[in-house]
């Protein structure tokens, strides 16, 4: 607003400056000629002038209104991309970051489609959606909606179909407008953006999409880094509380989920249990076969384990060849349940095979305490599932034990 002033002030004063030299120099050259005879002699310039300035002027506005728009455009992704950069959490980063589409193009309705194998590890589901449940009912008697596609080579011929069919699915046919987004890097498309607007006319739709053009591709590549980001924060979030031989969760994460899991089950009054396992003989096989292939036996421990558990419950390597396990809202009688079945599918597991001639199987010894049965704090539970163990191994091997039985 400040601007336009300063505008009509300059071309006005421009004006005025224009007509008082024009006058004087006329009144110079002819300084007998009547006022009357000397302002009419001048008008026609002035006409000519007052076209010409106004004319510039416009021009400069325009251009000026047109910076001003950019600036403000650059500032909104600048505060954007601020935004996206706070939270590295991958489900809000591209809720985010669809957000921010449909605001730009002030949009009613927004898709996500997440394409990239690396980002669906880290999320719930492979389509994001914005304003789904808001958008209009009525359905268009005939489809007319104006389509433009971003870097159209970013997209295959099967991604295609797939955004055609999202339109479909989700409605929004019934858009004046759809304006599809590919988010790349040099190698493969990583998700589609796809913006459904209704209220907007096509002319203003094609108008605003131009204008932008050149700041949407800086978003796209900021965007591209901050999914980048986003991964590698989740890698190394993921590194750090997993043994990267097992690829269970490792000694951190079970003293985190431990603390959790006690906290939670004190306050909702439901029981938990800690089962810690242990390997019969493991240091025999370790020695007659050597550390390689101890390694593979470990792996294959993993998978046997992990496939025996339920889904809520909790497994970690605690170190060497022991393993831990929480089990939430369950018993010491309930965890002996899986206990056994663990133990079975274990001594009925066939290891190394293809590496060695021989069959291998092994055995486990399993301790179990359970709160708030045997203990009134996380420590005082762990501390008598390893109790447990123990007594499990001395009683010659092959076993399950909880804590008390039997003298525990």
């Amino acid at each position: 607003m400040e601007g336009k002033r300063l505008l009509i002030m300059s071309e006005i004063l421009l004006f005025v400056v224009f007509a008082t030299v024009l006058f004087f120099v006329s009144a110079f050259f002819e300084p007998l000629t009547p006022l009357k005879f000397l302002i009419k002699k001048i008008f026609p310039f002035l006409g000519i002038a007052t076209f010409f300035l106004f004319l510039c002027f416009k021009l400069i506005e325009y251009y000026h209104s047109q910076i001003l728009k950019q600036k403000q455009t650059m500032e909104k992704m600048n505060a954007h991309l601020y935004k996206l950069s706070s939270d590295l959490k991958i489900e809000k980063l591209l809720h985010n970051c669809l957000e921010i589409l449909i605001e730009f193009y002030k949009g009613d309705i927004g898709i996500l489609l997440i394409l990239d194998d690396k980002l669906k590890k880290y999320i719930s589901t492979d389509i994001v959606t914005i304003n789904l449940q808001n958008f209009p009912k009525e359905k268009n008697i005939k489809e007319n909606y104006t389509y433009i596609v971003f870097s159209p080579n970013k997209i295959s011929a099967n991604e295609k179909e797939k955004v055609k069919s999202l339109i479909y699915e989700y409605g929004l046919e019934k858009c004046k407008g759809i304006i599809t987004l590919p988010i790349f890097d040099e190698k493969k498309t990583k998700a589609i953006g796809i913006i459904g607007l209704y209220k907007k006319s096509k002319k203003e739709i094609m108008s605003e999409f131009k204008r932008t053009k050149e700041i949407m591709e800086i978003f796209l590549s900021h965007l591209n880094l901050e999914i980048e980001n986003s991964i590698l924060h989740e890698e190394l979030n993921i590194a750090s509380i997993t043994d990267p031989l097992t690829e269970l969760y490792n000694r951190r994460y079970f003293n985190i989920r431990l603390k959790e899991e006690f906290l939670k089950a004190k306050r909702e009054g439901y029981p938990f249990a800690i089962m810690i396992s242990d390997l019969d003989n493991f240091k025999k096989y370790v020695d007659k076969f050597g550390h390689p292939l101890g390694d593979i036996i470990l792996k294959e421990l993993a998978n046997v384990v992990k496939l025996s558990l339920r889904a809520t419950d909790i497994i970690c390597r605690f170190g060497g060849d022991e393993f831990s396990y929480i089990l939430p809202f369950s018993t010491s009688q309930d965890a002996k349940v899986v206990a056994e079945r663990v133990k079975k599918n274990v001594q009925n597991f066939e290891f190394l095979k293809g590496n060695v001639d021989e069959k291998v199987h092994l055995t486990l010894s399993i301790g179990i305490a359970s709160f708030p049965e045997h203990g009134t704090s996380e420590i005082e539970i762990l501390s008598k599932a390893d109790n447990a163990l123990f007594m499990a191994k001395s009683m010659g091997k092959n076993g399950i034990v909880i804590y008390e039985e039997k003298g525990g």
